[in-house]
């Protein structure tokens, strides 16, 4: 034991030496988060120009990537992108086989009504395009991120940047919330520059699971007297994400971030590396303080919970129309992007009072089905199950870098489970984040001791 407290103090001041000068990596992974939280900062980059700006710098980023000799042989050396890689491709041949009249489905009869010839599977070609548009960005910041999982070192550097990053805009968040400098869309609610308090609440909820990974890192071989004195910079992120957390009062995100809670110890227990020492009981401890805090002070959380039953049911008119639709056109969907475009024509006088204002399916996978079909949408779901499947699985051959490699797998849960409810991944900025952590994972995976 004792010997092996002295390796893990070894280690944590090599890296607090490295601080300065910066690590390896530092500029690759300073450049790729910072994008990812202009997007957040940029409301999410929900518009057109924001979103495709972030595109093409993640195109450029990547062009960086293999324009550096050591960052290329890196990312080449990466075994097994081969398979998502082809699945991603049909979805990209799909997609563009809906701005023709040569989809699965065939052309949508809507240009034949209206005139115009040749027609498309997609209602919308410009809608359609932008999004592909978006997927072209989100593969390359994949591609980025695995580079940047390549190195150990660069990944580690990587998710403490992040970490920090996402404090910091915590941080802007709670004081824009409590100051009423920044325009909140439902009272009471912080949702900081994200432009809803779910999509805040799957922020935090997933930046808090990120968390746990270099924070048990850290607390390996402590005692309980010095687990708090051990990472004071992580356990002060902590506080300030589930903070942030509990003041969204999104039920879907707490309910995801303790299903990603338990992936995770599910993972290190598989692995062998779940201990209960002195040190695990005080994180034990605080989450029962965390547990008490919500019943004390998340009254508006709380409140919501009371609410579940009536919300369910809109919620499921809701998924019912959208589901209907999807029945209705299968194969090809009615493209990407065209969700507002749908949700019109289905209204009628007893729903346009409750629904015109709704702006997303509240499940990604219906939606996506929706506009998508079922071809393409199995396409993509089958792309990201791969690439966690395939981590998960290196992960578990792994003896170093475990907990961070771990805690960023589980946090891949908040965005699966809160997707069930609600829309953050139709967020640009969202899915830039979550294509970019994709990718970590799937090269630390691989990972290597430079």
């Amino acid at each position: 034991m004792a010997a092996r407290r002295r390796s893990g103090d070894a280690e944590t001041e090599s890296e607090r030496a490295r601080l300065w000068p910066p690590p390896q990596g530092f500029g690759l992974a300073l450049a790729a988060i910072a994008l990812v939280f202009a997007g957040h900062l940029a409301f999410g980059a929900l518009l057109a120009i924001p979103a495709l700006i972030g595109a093409t710098a993640s195109a450029a980023l990547l062009l960086v990537c293999l324009a550096t000799p050591a960052l290329r042989r890196d990312l080449l050396r990466i075994r097994g992108l081969l398979a998502p890689g082809g699945l991603f491709l049909i979805v990209m041949v799909l997609g563009g086989l809906s701005l023709t009249p040569y989809a699965p489905g065939g052309a949508h009869p809507v240009w034949d009504f209206v005139g115009v010839r040749p027609g498309a599977a997609t209602i919308d070609r410009s809608a359609t395009l932008l999004e592909l548009a978006k997927l072209l960005g989100l593969a390359c910041l994949f591609l980025v991120g695995v580079t940047t999982g390549a190195s150990d070192e660069r990944a580690r550097t990587a998710v403490n940047l992040f970490i920090l990053a996402a404090a910091a805009f915590g941080a802007y968040a709670f004081i824009g919330f409590v100051t009423g400098s920044i325009h909140q869309s439902q009272n009471g609610r912080l949702e900081g520059t994200l432009m809803s308090p779910n999509t805040a609440g799957t922020f935090f909820a997933l930046a808090s699971v990120v968390v746990l990974g270099p924070l048990l890192r850290r607390l390996r071989g402590r005692s309980a007297a010095t687990a708090l004195q051990a990472a004071p910079g992580y356990w002060a992120a902590l506080l300030i994400l589930l903070a942030c957390l509990l003041m969204t009062a999104s039920r879907g995100a707490a309910l995801a971030s303790a299903a990603a809670v338990a992936a995770l110890f599910v993972l290190l227990a598989w692995a062998g590396r779940l201990k209960w020492t002195r040190a695990s009981l005080v994180l034990l401890a605080g989450a029962v303080a965390l547990a008490l805090a919500v019943a004390l002070f998340g009254e508006t959380l709380m409140a919501r919970f009371t609410r579940v039953e009536e919300d369910a049911l809109s919620r499921a008119d809701l998924f019912r129309l959208h589901w209907n639709a999807f029945l209705a056109s299968p194969w090809s969907g009615y493209g990407l992007g065209t969700f507002d475009t749908i949700h019109r024509t289905l209204l009628d006088s007893s729903s346009v009072e409750a629904l015109w204002r709704v702006r997303a399916t509240h499940n990604v996978y219906i939606q996506w089905l929706e506009e998508t079909g079922v071809f393409m949408a199995a396409a993509m779901f089958a792309c990201i199950g791969l690439i966690i499947l395939t981590a998960s699985v290196r992960g578990l051959r792994r003896s170093r870098m475990t907990q961070i490699l771990f805690a960023l797998i589980a946090a891949d849960m908040v965005f699966i489970v809160h997707g069930l409810s609600d829309f953050a991944l139709q967020t640009p900025s969202m899915a830039m984040m979550w294509s970019y952590l994709l990718g970590l994972q799937f090269g630390l995976s691989q990972g290597s001791q430079r």
